[in-house]
């Protein structure tokens, strides 16, 4: 009974959890945590592993979390008012599902890392350490996420008693970072910078881990250190073609070994789908349309010329999608575009109730438009857009298995860039690393006139990661580093012309020097003609999420962030 219990123990991983485990687990005495019971050889222990990998899955509605990150931001929106909007509270689900998601990942990798210990002689020593490795890479990858979203955290590095629930306390955000360095610094001398199978830690993503933690803790050279070392030992390179990162076909031969670290489906099981593209793709091709891009996303995109389309002298504001910097099709639908979603091939419009639609044959026949009509299609419920990114994938959208990315190489390479322009440490291998990314989507090379101009080239490297990662869950992060949340949050949700025969004027980006750097688009000048939705609002409290409410009442030893 001792064993079973305490199995249960493990399952019941984050404070929350644990309460609705509190009733069974009270019907039997504990002493101490009996998790080295289970992990006797190495089958036991890679059972034990691919269960920690699986809760770092974090899924609402079989869609990855980090996916839906950008709907909170400036770019992007969600259907139901949410997070962006800036008014929800220490009950938010949200807020209380991401911390409960954590913790389990982290107190099953906690169990996994100090149960194994009793089967190590069972183990060949090179086995044991890399699954060991994996196990402190995962743990280390929940915590990255808990200290920016929270600030603040329990630093939980053990199993826990059942009593340990309610004696948690928040350790600064400082000491959790630096336990996250120990972490991934001893995953990373263990493993290879290839991993064993797909989807798994390398010394590569281990190490993405640490710069990308460094990066949003504004360690710049920490962060520049290890994205050099990734660059130079790890072999790794960029796809030759943008759209096949977001497609299920093109993920398969991984060219240029550019996906590093990514949540898998497989056919192999019927219960392995994601609703990603579901609850993006368009009324008409039978999709949800639950989430949408922004214009301010579209126009941060800049023209063929590689200049912003407020400077671009082939920019036509009347044919917004010619002459751009080719990710924009790749990333949002705009209507007049001929798109294939859910294996669906129809001319994307929102201006009128019929829109073509293409046959099995290769003819093409008129039919309702419910991207028009439908109460929830992006007309009616978004600002005119759709997401591209994840919904071109060539899928049955009710039984998509497209892998969603959690690290590439390109970000790696923009963090290393970025990071060292905040340094001024401006050489060759910066001007390289941007380049090597705007050449993929076939934009000019840096302007020799700005390389050695910091302040150009903070501008440049925060449009490239903007458009080159939208979708992939960086912006929240990105503008609270950048802080410019307080400016980019607080306005209208803006979208496309209302009327067609009516141009909207071009954004204006200089309304002040924050506005130029960070290339924030604003539309004084157009919002009469443009689609609208709600108000959004900012508070400073925002810069993290609360410290769900729920968990308080648990452990009132938990503290809570300021004003909330």
């Amino acid at each position: 009974m001792k064993k079973k219990i305490v199995y249960i123990v493990g399952l019941c991983l984050s404070l929350q959890v644990f309460s609705g485990c509190k009733d069974y687990l009270e019907q039997a005495p504990l002493a101490s945590p009996a998790t080295g019971q289970f992990f006797n050889n190495q089958t036991e222990m890679n059972a034990a592993l691919t269960a920690v990998y699986k809760s770092a899955y974090w899924n609402t509605g079989n869609t990855p979390y980090q996916s839906l990150t950008d709907g909170w931001t400036d770019i992007a929106l969600l259907r139901a008012p949410d997070m962006g909007e800036g008014n929800f509270d220490v009950f938010n689900a949200n807020a209380k599902s991401i911390w409960t998601l954590a913790y389990t990942t982290i107190q099953r990798a906690n169990t996994m890392i100090d149960g194994m210990e009793a089967g190590k002689a069972n183990v060949p020593e090179a086995v044991y350490n890399r699954m060991q490795a994996e196990a402190r890479g995962v743990r280390a990858f929940a915590y990255f996420f808990l200290v920016n979203l929270y600030g603040d955290v329990p630093l939980i590095t053990k199993p826990l008693l059942p009593a340990d629930f309610y004696l948690q306390v928040r350790s600064p955000k400082a000491e959790v970072i630096k336990f996250i360095y120990e972490d991934l610094d001893a995953a990373a001398r263990i493993l290879d910078w290839a991993p064993v199978d797909r989807g798994r830690m390398s010394k590569a993503v281990v190490l993405g881990i640490k710069a990308r933690t460094a990066f949003y803790n504004k360690e710049y050279k920490v962060a520049a250190d290890v994205g050099k070392q990734i660059m130079d030992g790890a072999g790794l390179g960029l796809n030759p073609k943008f759209q096949d990162l977001f497609t299920k076909a093109g993920q398969a031969p991984n060219a240029g070994k550019e996906i590093m670290f990514e949540i898998l489906y497989t056919d192999a099981d019927a219960n392995s789908v994601t609703y990603l593209p579901l609850g993006s793709i368009s009324r008409t091709a039978g999709g949800q349309s639950g989430r949408f891009p922004q214009q301010r996303l579209v126009d941060m995109f800049e023209a063929k010329d590689g200049k912003r389309i407020d400077e671009s002298k082939v920019y036509d504001p009347k044919n917004p999608r010619l002459n751009r910097d080719s990710r924009l099709k790749y990333t949002v639908a705009i209507p007049g575009d001929t798109i294939t979603m859910n294996q669906a091939t129809f001319v994307y419009d929102i201006y009128k109730n019929t829109t073509s639609v293409k046959n099995a044959d290769g003819t093409w026949t008129t039919k309702a438009n419910a991207d028009f009509d439908n109460a929830y299609g992006p007309s009616k419920s978004g600002v005119g857009l759709l997401h591209a990114k994840y919904t071109f994938t060539g899928e049955n959208a009710f039984t998509a298995r497209v892998n969603f990315i959690m690290m590439r190489y390109a970000e790696i390479l923009l963090t290393y860039a970025e990071s060292k322009i905040e340094l001024n440490e401006i050489d060759a291998s910066v001007i390289n690393a941007i380049n090597l990314v705007r050449k993929r989507a076939g934009q000019p090379e840096v302007e020799a006139a700005i390389t050695d101009n910091q302040n150009k080239l903070r501008q440049l490297v925060r449009r490239e990661r903007t458009v080159e990662l939208a979708m992939e869950g960086f912006r929240w992060f990105d503008i609270r580093r950048w802080d410019i949340a307080s400016i980019v949050m607080p306005q209208k949700i803006i979208g496309i012309a209302k009327d067609p025969a009516i141009t909207p004027a071009i954004p204006d980006f200089k309304t002040s020097t924050v506005n130029d750097l960070n290339n924030i688009p604003t539309y004084a000048a157009s919002e009469s003609t443009r689609m609208l939705r709600e108000v959004r609002f900012w508070y400073p409290k925002l810069n993290l999420l609360p410290v769900p409410q729920s968990e308080r009442d648990i452990n009132p030893k938990l503290t809570q962030n300021p004003e909330w």
